[in-house]
């Protein structure tokens, strides 16, 4: 299955990719969907720009580029398994990533935003 996530996110005057990358970042708050009780659910940036992650069903995979305050991300492909009661919190994941339009970025947390600024999915970095 081919993911198309576009995302638009400000950097508020940080260099994301190296802020972003080196880690694994887990969702502890996701706002279309309650995250299962221990979630594995993961994203990972490398300085190359490519992306990775695990949705708690499948692994997906792509690339990323930045140009000044905005991200794209995509096309993303993902592994095709079918994870009863997991998947449907994948999809609203991998919905949520697609819907981002901005960030905010403090020490280990990092927050995604929509357009009209509304939170979307809450990270902690490991």
């Amino acid at each position: 299955m081919i993911l198309g996530l576009l995302l638009a996110v400000g950097t508020a005057g940080m260099t994301m990719g190296t802020e972003l990358s080196g880690a694994d970042w887990h969702p502890i708050y996701l706002s279309a969907s309650e995250l299962p009780a221990g979630s594995d659910m993961v994203v990972q940036f490398t300085p190359d720009g490519k992306i990775s992650g695990y949705g708690g069903c499948n692994q997906f995979f792509g690339a990323y580029s930045l140009s000044g305050n905005h991200i794209e991300i995509g096309p993303v492909a993902s592994t095709r398994k079918g994870c009863p009661g997991i998947i449907e919190v994948e999809s609203a994941f991998f919905a949520t990533l697609r819907a981002a339009n901005s960030f905010t970025q403090e020490g280990d947390t990092l927050v995604l935003y929509d357009a009209a600024g509304n939170k979307l999915v809450q990270f902690v970095r490991d």
